[in-house]
């Protein structure tokens, strides 16, 4: 049976935007070898996928820097310092990115996006009942195009590839098959 590795020390290594990159020497409980390991630390964030009144998804496409195109996806960001917790952080995002709310935000899932190097997780909140209340209040460094496309639709373009944002497929592809259960 394998073990955990036991951190031998760990120093922070430089620190780029919303990322500390941290070197970790470990001990490989096989082996007894000692090993360097970098990891991104980053605060954790959540997904939102919004249900609009009239039960559509309510999804944001924006730029993305890292591939270098444009993406569709559902409505997320970090979970600031100041967040009371990951719900509200799903409602201000919400309200923030789409300017909907929703009073009905159920969390369906955790999961570590990239555990390989990255040691944030991702929480995903469903929101029901979301309804248009204000505009969008963006931040300087973000443009969003809000789109509300029907469920179906959705299922459609996960099965062809048409969606490409990983926690985005992971998100919609849960709550589909949570849908089939009857467990939403």
């Amino acid at each position: 049976m394998i073990k955990s590795w036991n951190i031998i020390e760990s120093n922070q290594h430089v620190k780029v935007g919303p990322f500390t990159i941290k070197k970790n020497r470990c001990r490989s409980p096989r082996t007894g070898k000692e090993h360097d390991f970098y990891v991104f630390d980053s605060s954790s964030w959540v997904n939102i996928i919004p249900i609009s009144e009239d039960d559509k998804i309510v999804m944001v496409r924006q730029y993305r820097h890292g591939c270098n195109c444009m993406l569709l996806e559902v409505p997320g960001g970090l979970i600031d310092d100041g967040d009371k917790n990951s719900a509200e952080t799903a409602k201000r995002e919400l309200l923030e990115e789409t300017g909907y709310m929703s009073e009905d935000i159920t969390h369906i899932s955790t999961v570590y996006p990239q555990p390989a190097f990255i040691n944030n997780q991702g929480m995903t909140f469903v929101a029901k009942r979301a309804r248009k209340v204000s505009s969008q209040n963006l931040d300087d460094a973000e443009d969003i195009e809000v789109v509300l496309i029907e469920q179906e639709k959705i299922q459609n373009m996960l099965l062809n590839g048409d969606l490409r944002h990983g926690q985005t497929v992971m998100a919609l592809s849960l709550y589909f098959l949570m849908r089939k259960e009857g467990t939403d």
